[in-house]
């Protein structure tokens, strides 16, 4: 896997890296406003550039503020001056504006994370979400209240969780098949419902129990009701963390993106429910995105950053897993890992598990 060693680099690089990464809020706040005001998306559809009063005549923005934005976005190369005066996307522009992944990173740092993170020093002192405040200072997780957040962070949150699980779905669901062909799966922790729509659509004879916390539940029972799944699919209403009594019909236990929301005690708690009960020959399967098995630099700093919105936002103590750690939680609680899948999706990774006999 690719690495980037700093120590090779020279004195003058890494002053000059800190030096960027000191204004790196400025740069982000700057390519908001740009992109806010589709000044980005003007640059994209003009094959020759736009000079600052092209600009001027086709926004809402003024000389000045066109002006210090752009030479921040020069600066940062996110656009290039041409030798006439006009204006163009460099290559980091053009994905920023039109990468959909990209995108949906960028509006989650913005709209779920940006101000809340003025209390990540706090949060990881205390071991809470203080910045959960920015949103409600009674709220004590942010799970519960999903469906409360304001509308461009809930959709920023809903973006990127479907993004990063729902593209894995397909693959994972098709080997779940190869190996296993279930019959009865649940789904814990299926907030929306999405994976148990996929699986319905992919595995005919299939059966689902979404296993959630209340608000939740109401979230998938509309999304399953529109699909008219509601024969196939049932649900659970359930705070995992409240010691419920659970059923151990099926074949498979599924996870996604679940266990990383909870304390490493609490994760061993989970698992050890569902060991209790879990037949003999049914299987746990845990996708998560380990940050030690991606491919790209890009990858491994994103999901290092999705763990330091767990703890100023969404819960004050969880985090997204290393493998040595999450095979070390599972075996914990009695299951062997009998395979990892990798390269699920853009960046999961499928624990096969099995209760240990």
């Amino acid at each position: 896997m690719k690495t980037t060693n700093s120590k090779n680099i020279s004195a003058f690089e890494a002053i000059s890296k800190a030096q960027y990464l000191s204004c790196a809020p400025i740069l982000f706040q700057t390519v908001y406003t740009l992109r806010n005001h589709s000044i980005l998306a003007l640059l994209d559809k003009s094959k020759e550039g736009l000079s600052i009063e092209d600009l001027c005549n086709k926004s809402d923005l003024s000389r000045y503020a066109l002006e210090v934005l752009l030479e921040m976005a020069l600066a940062g190369e996110i656009v290039k001056l041409s030798s006439d005066k006009k204006y163009m996307l460099t290559k980091v522009g053009y994905f920023l504006e039109n990468d959909n992944m990209t995108r949906i990173n960028f509006d989650f740092t913005k709209h779920v994370c940006y101000k809340a993170f003025d209390k990540l020093d706090e949060s990881l002192s205390s071991h809470k979400p203080c910045g959960l405040s920015e949103f409600n200072p009674e709220w004590e997780t942010i799970y519960p209240h999903l469906s409360e957040l304001p509308e461009n962070a809930k959709k920023a949150w809903f973006d990127w969780d479907h993004l990063y699980s729902q593209t894995s779905f397909t693959p994972a669901i098709d080997k779940l098949f190869e190996l296993f062909n279930p019959k009865v799966v649940y789904d814990v922790g299926g907030n929306t419902g999405k994976f148990a729509i996929e699986c319905c659509n992919r595995l005919n004879d299939v059966k689902v129990t979404i296993l959630d916390l209340p608000s939740q539940i109401k979230m998938a029972q509309k999304n399953i009701d529109v699909h008219n799944l509601s024969d196939r699919v049932d649900f659970m209403a359930v705070d995992i963390l409240s010691n419920p009594v659970l059923k151990g019909e099926a074949d498979i236990w599924w996870m996604s993106q679940f266990l990383d929301c909870f304390a490493p005690e609490h994760v061993h708690n989970i698992l050890t429910a569902i060991n209790k009960v879990i037949k003999d020959d049914a299987h746990v399967c845990i996708l998560e995105p380990i940050a030690d098995r991606q491919k790209f630099d890009a990858a491994k700093f994103s999901i290092n950053a999705g763990s330091l919105y767990f703890s100023a936002i969404a819960n004050g103590h969880s985090r997204f897993f290393t493998t040595d750690m999450l095979t070390n939680l599972i075996e914990d609680a009695g299951f062997t890992v009998e395979k990892i899948v990798d390269n699920l999706g853009i960046s999961n990774s499928m624990f096969i598990c099995k209760k240990r006999v």
